[in-house]
């Protein structure tokens, strides 16, 4: 074991269950690469409004910290991962863009197929990264039967910018491939109510929607795959199935009999897997585990969860590597000496293997002094109690 592993070595070595330095610190913060240098920004693939980020010393202060201190996976989502693309052709789609009197900044899209009319609308608030579904793409199952009639001509799938990115990223962290799990992308068609509500009086219409979304992310994750993408592939969606929205019947329907062909296909490319997943996750992680993943995050724990750190460890044993689980309102609102104390007792509980320090989300705003604290005190934590030698 070297006394100053690389983080790209130190977060492989955590992953595969190796003797390794000290716990590894990933803050949970996006960042862009630029001439080989971390840049605040959104996550790739994502978009924000304006350049807030940038305009924040306490954000560029501490991308710079990251770059040289931290942990880093940097997060690539291509275009062929798009929610909206597996249903409806992107060429297909008019983008009108509005200034509301509430401030916000609506997005509306149209698309027209065959002479049907599809919209969804988006708000998001300028200097900041908050975002709203202001009216979802389908409104009732008609609309979502029409769907399945399209022809699918989406995104090609493409590794796009990932080789120069993961060039760019080096010894300073991992590629996350960013993978929608089918329920993610069938439930953002609809309100998230209506979604529940439609899963009780018409699972042959959500399963219909399933399959086909099912289909087409495996057949793109496969070209992907074969272009050499990866260390690792990052499953989202999971919790839209997780207590208490679902139960762990559904979990089982949704995420389970969906998501394992996908995780199969990974492994037989010889790439690991990460899901991230909120909510009650004492089922998933259990599930997790039969499915063959490499690592989950952010493990939100009781009073937030329904488990404590001693029964995730338990029930993800040596498999699973737990990466959490500082919960963001504490960033946003405790003491940093809580912040140290949380991390001391995640790597006492957790750890001291098979565990990575991060938040269970990210700053959405300009950052505070107390959230801009917080996140050095969490970054001296680790430091300081997660050394192994």
């Amino acid at each position: 074991m070297s006394s100053s592993m690389t983080a790209k070595e130190r977060l492989l070595a955590t992953l595969q269950g190796k003797p390794c330095d000290r716990v590894p610190i990933y803050t949970q913060i996006p960042f862009a690469l630029h001439d080989f240098a971390f840049v605040p920004g959104p996550f790739h693939g994502y978009a924000d409004y304006d350049n807030w980020r940038e305009r924040d010393p306490a954000y560029q202060k501490l991308v710079r910290r990251m770059e040289i201190e931290c942990d880093n996976f940097f997060i690539w989502r291509p275009q062929c991962m798009k929610n909206s693309q597996f249903f409806l052709p992107p060429a297909t789609t008019v983008l009108r863009e509005y200034h509301g009197a509430d401030g916000k900044v609506y997005r509306e899209y149209t698309s027209t197929v065959d002479g049907m009319q599809f919209k969804e609308v988006q708000a998001v608030q300028v200097g900041s990264g908050h975002s709203w579904e202001i009216e979802p793409l389908c409104k009732t199952t008609d609309d979502a039967l029409r769907l399945l009639d399209l022809e699918w001509e989406g995104y090609p799938a493409q590794a796009e910018d990932f080789f120069e990115l993961q060039k760019q990223l080096g010894d300073r962290g991992l590629m996350w491939v960013t993978v929608p799990s089918p329920i993610q992308s069938v439930c953002r068609l609809f309100d998230p109510s209506e979604f529940l509500i439609l899963c009780r009086i018409d699972e042959v219409l959500i399963q219909r929607l399933m399959e086909m979304c099912a289909t087409r992310i495996k057949r793109n994750l496969q070209a992907l795959l074969e272009q050499g993408v990866g260390p690792i592939i990052r499953f989202g969606g999971a919790e839209h199935a997780t207590p208490p929205l679902m139960s762990n019947a559904d979990f089982d329907w949704l995420v389970v009999h969906y998501d394992t062909p996908l995780v199969d296909l990974c492994k037989r490319y010889g790439k690991m897997v990460a899901y991230h997943c909120h909510g009650n996750i004492t089922h998933a992680l259990a599930r997790f585990v039969e499915m063959g993943v490499d690592m989950t995050d952010p493990v939100e724990t009781t009073p937030d969860g329904n488990l404590s750190l001693c029964e995730a460890r338990r029930l993800a044993s040596d498999q699973l590597t737990l990466i959490g689980n500082v919960q963001i309102r504490d960033m946003a609102q405790a003491q940093p000496a809580a912040v140290r104390e949380k991390v001391r007792t995640i790597i006492e509980e957790a750890g001291p293997s098979h565990v990575i320090i991060t938040t269970t989300g990210t700053p959405l705003e300009k950052m505070d002094k107390t959230t801009e604290n917080n996140y050095h005190a969490l970054i001296d934590a680790v430091l300081e109690f997660g050394s192994r030698t």
